[in-house]
């Protein structure tokens, strides 16, 4: 019998265990993200801007065709964020740095009276992040379980009993270079570990091109542009395309706060929950926020 929270628990142990670990081996304390020390207030690799699993907060609303249920109005709700434990300079925006990330990503269907519950996924790991200079590097291993929500497991009992089960840890590997600083390019590759199923293929590609604009437009907000491509050995290699492009808010005074209303387009495999076999479009609007 699967105990998944037992499951999620143990990992989680294991992590702090390391955490506790690198902070005691630490010698120096410094609370400014620009030196070394404990608890740097930004990362080193900025947030994927159109990747749909990267963890953040957001809302979102959109209309989804899909091959493995009839076509719906849905609501996606993210919960996330990164938190820097320990950064180590080594010379002028020249750094590396542990970091610890999770995140949670809901869907929910809006054409049903009590707006049903379809799928969450749940996300932890390890992240260790590098700088110099336009270059940038994140490598992650992390943990996924996805849970079925109850309503739509009564309404659909066959989907209970073939896509139950499914969690796996993966490893990946991201680098990215900024052009002009408006422009950033991405790419890399990632790893399943241990999956459930185990029959499952084990790489993926991931890469993809971003534009932040310098000039304001519409209330005094900056143009964003981001175009994320993934592929799953398991799929064939296909690619799955996400692209979002909006506004940005943010206080000039205070670079890490932001609000993005973004205008966003999906296809390919679904990239939630056990369904990757089965491929969707989609299209809405999302507001993120970034702290």
């Amino acid at each position: 019998m699967r105990t998944p929270c037992r499951k999620i628990l143990k990992k989680l142990a294991c992590c702090m265990a390391g955490i506790a670990l690198m902070l005691f081996a630490a010698d120096t304390w410094a609370m400014d993200s620009g030196k070394t020390g404990f608890f740097p207030k930004d990362e080193l690799f900025d947030t994927i801007l159109a990747d749909p699993k990267e963890p953040r907060f957001f809302f979102g609303v959109h209309r989804y065709e899909n091959d493995m249920r009839t076509d719906f109005t849905g609501a996606a709700i993210g919960i996330g964020e990164s938190f820097g434990l320990f950064r180590k300079n080594l010379g002028e925006d020249h750094a590396w740095q542990f970091s610890i990330n999770g995140g949670l990503f809901s869907h929910f269907n809006m054409d049903t009276s009590s707006y049903d519950l379809l799928n969450s996924d749940y996300t932890v790991g390890l992240l260790w992040t590098y700088r110099c200079r336009s270059a940038s590097l994140r490598i992650r291993a992390y943990h996924q379980s996805s849970h079925l929500g109850d309503d739509y497991a009564r309404e659909n009992p066959d989907m209970l009993e073939t896509h139950t089960g499914f969690d796996y840890e993966a490893a990946e590997a991201l680098a990215s270079y900024d052009l002009s600083g408006q422009f950033r390019v991405y790419g890399g590759a990632s790893y399943l570990l241990q999956r459930d199923p185990d029959d499952m293929d084990r790489w993926g590609y991931q890469g993809g091109f971003e534009y932040h604009g310098s000039q304001k437009i519409a209330a005094h907000g900056l143009p964003v542009l981001g175009l994320d491509i993934k592929g799953l050995e398991e799929r064939g290699w296909t690619p799955a395309y996400s692209v979002k492009a909006g506004i940005e808010f943010k206080n000039s005074s205070e670079n890490t706060r932001d609000i993005k209303i973004m205008a966003e387009y999906y296809r390919g495999f679904v990239p939630f929950g056990p369904f990757y076999e089965f491929d969707m479009e989609s299209y809405g609007l999302g507001i993120y926020f970034g702290f």
